[in-house]
């Protein structure tokens, strides 16, 4: 993301990123991670908001597996994951110059809600409902 996305560190904190268990190991929160081999070639998060929302975090796919699928799968999971918790909604903040996280999230039931300009780029919120039933 460094090299792809310079200047979404000044829309978003990392610090995530660098101790994963502590930032999404509570109860109704999970790192989901897509390899080949050893290598990580995509992610998506989920972190708890409050009992009924729940925030997706780090959809990323390395540009080198772009349009095979991978994010979808890694978002489905993420998606089915967060019906089983029982949330009822889902948030996913973005900028506008990941077009391909905001493509893929949109083809999945995701609505804009929000766009707030900063700098060159716009924060933008998307929003989906859930069927929301615990298990």
């Amino acid at each position: 993301m460094d090299s792809e996305f310079q200047a979404e560190k000044a829309a978003f904190a990392f610090e995530d990123l660098d101790e994963l268990n502590n930032s999404y190991g509570n109860l109704g929160e999970a790192f989901f991670v897509a390899e080949e081999g050893k290598r990580i070639i995509g992610t998506v998060g989920v972190k708890r908001e409050n009992e009924r929302v729940a925030l997706l975090r780090r959809i990323f796919v390395d540009p080198e597996y772009r349009k095979k699928k991978i994010g979808l799968r890694l978002l489905n999971r993420a998606v089915e994951f967060c019906e089983e918790v029982g949330y009822r909604e889902l948030v996913f903040r973005t900028t506008s110059r990941m077009v391909g996280a905001i493509e893929l999230v949109q083809r999945q039931g995701f609505q804009p809600r929000a766009k707030v300009p900063m700098g060159q780029i716009e924060l933008l919120k998307f929003t989906r409902s859930l069927k929301g039933q615990k298990i």
